[in-house]
C-alpha cells in the first residue's frame, strides 16, 4: 500500500539539511518522489521547516612554512562537514596561494585576490556565481579585513535563500598611523560609498578572526585589544575596548550583545559587557564533560563561532570540534586537519536541488 503523497512530503520535510545528498537520492527512487522533490514549493517549505541553514563546512587560512616558495602568508582550505560539498576544488580564484578568505555569511564567501592588488571577489559556492570588485582607490595599507552580508539584513530577511539576491560588502583598512577606514559596496548600485573613518589608539592592525554581525552592526577585531564597530544603519564607526587576554574570540552573548569566549585551564569562559563598558568573566562549562577523550588532546583553543547557532569551534591536536554552547552542550569532530588555525569561517547554507543549478549529486 502506497503512502499518501501528503504523508510522503511530511517525511521528506524531516530529512536532515546537513546531508544535502539525501534529497537527491530520494528523488531517484521513483517518479512520484521525484515529482515531489522537484517542486520549488517543497524546497521553500523545506527551508521554512528547518529554519536555520546547516553547516556545510568551513574555510580557514593556513599559514605556510617560511621555506615554501613562493612565500605567501595564507593558504586557504575548505573542510567539508557533509558528504557532498558545494565547494569546487580548486576554487574559482586560480592558484589557492593567491587569495585569502575574509568572510562567509548568508551563503556567500568574500575573498581578497592577492594576485590582483586591491581586488575582492564575492562567491556563492552553491550556485557558482561570482562577482569581482575593485577597491584600488581605497588604500594601499597592508592591514585589511572585510565582511559580506545580505543587503536585506536590516529589512527582516530570514536568510533561508539569499542566493542571487543583492548583497553588501564592508571593506576595512588600516593605515600606517592610527586610522581605520571603512568603505561599503552595494550590489544594488554597483558602487562604493564614501569612506568612513575612526581613530584607534594603541595599534590598528586587524587580527585574523572574521567579523561578527550582531543586530545592525559589524564588529572587527584588532590586535591592540580593541574592536572596531561599524553601524550598518548610520554608517558610523566606534571603538570598543575588549577584555584583556590572548585567544579571545568574539561571540554573540545570551543577552544579544557582544561577548567573548576562550578556553583556560580546561574550562570554557564567557565574557559579557556591563552597562559601564566593563567586562565580567563567567565560567560556562568544563571541556572534559563535553569532549570525547577528555583532555588528553591538547591544546584547546577557540578558533571560530557560528553566528546563527551559538556554536564555537575548538582546535585540538586530534582535529577541530564544533561545540554547541546552548542547551545540548554537545560536541562533534568536524575536521581532522591539523592547525595552526588562525581563523575559521563557517559556511552555512541550504544546498537544495532548486538552487544548486544542477551541481548537487547523490554522492
Amino acid at each position: 500500500m502506497e503512502l499518501l503523497e501528503e504523508l510522503v512530503e511530511e517525511i521528506f520535510l524531516r530529512i536532515p539539511p546537513d546531508e544535502p545528498a539525501y534529497l537527491v537520492r530520494a528523488a531517484l527512487v521513483c517518479k512520484s518522489w521525484c515529482r515531489i522533490l522537484s517542486d520549488r514549493g517543497f524546497h521553500r517549505r523545506y527551508r521554512m521547516f528547518h529554519r536555520t541553514p546547516p553547516l556545510l563546512g568551513y574555510l580557514h587560512n593556513l599559514w605556510n612554512h617560511p621555506s615554501v616558495r613562493p612565500r605567501v602568508h595564507y593558504i586557504p582550505r575548505f573542510v567539508d562537514t557533509s558528504t557532498v560539498s558545494p565547494f569546487t576544488s580548486p576554487p574559482p580564484f586560480g592558484d589557492p596561494r593567491q587569495w585569502r578568505a575574509l568572510d562567509c555569511r548568508h551563503g556567500r564567501v568574500l575573498a581578497r585576490i592577492l594576485a590582483k592588488p586591491y581586488h575582492l571577489v564575492v562567491w556563492d559556492p552553491v550556485t557558482g556565481d561570482r562577482q569581482e570588485l575593485s577597491v584600488s582607490d581605497h588604500s594601499t595599507s597592508y592591514w585589511y579585513s572585510g565582511a559580506v552580508l545580505c543587503a536585506a539584513h536590516s529589512d527582516g530577511c530570514d536568510h533561508l535563500d539569499c542566493h542571487g539576491d543583492p548583497f553588501t560588502v564592508v571593506y576595512m583598512v588600516a593605515d600606517a598611523g592610527s586610522v581605520v577606514r571603512a568603505k561599503v559596496y552595494s550590489s544594488k548600485t554597483g558602487a562604493w560609498d564614501e569612506p568612513t573613518s575612526v581613530t584607534v589608539h594603541g595599534g590598528n592592525s586587524f587580527d585574523d578572526r572574521p567579523s561578527l554581525l550582531i543586530g545592525g552592526a559589524l564588529h572587527f577585531g584588532l590586535i591592540s585589544n580593541s574592536i572596531v564597530k561599524y553601524d550598518l544603519h548610520g554608517h558610523s564607526m566606534s571603538v570598543i575596548d575588549r577584555p584583556g587576554g590572548d585567544d579571545l574570540v568574539m561571540v554573540k552573548a545570551e543577552d544579544g550583545g557582544l561577548g567573548f569566549v576562550a578556553v583556560s585551564g580546561g574550562c570554557i569562559y564567557l565574557w559579557t559587557r556591563q552597562a559601564n563598558g566593563g567586562w565580567v568573566r563567567h565560567k560556562a562549562a568544563e571541556l572534559k564533560r563535553m569532549l570525547l577523550g577528555g583532555l588528553r588532546s591538547k591544546p584547546h583553543d577557540v578558533v571560530g563561532f557560528v553566528e546563527s547557532t551559538g556554536t564555537i569551534f575548538i582546535n585540538r591536536t586530534a582535529g577541530v570540534y564544533a561545540l554547541d554552547l546552548g542547551k545540548s552542550r554537545q560536541a562533534r569532530m568536524v575536521g581532522e586537519e591539523k592547525g595552526p588555525y588562525p581563523d575559521i569561517l563557517p559556511y552555512m547554507s541550504f544546498y537544495t536541488p532548486d538552487i544548486a543549478k544542477g551541481r548537487l549529486s547523490p554522492s
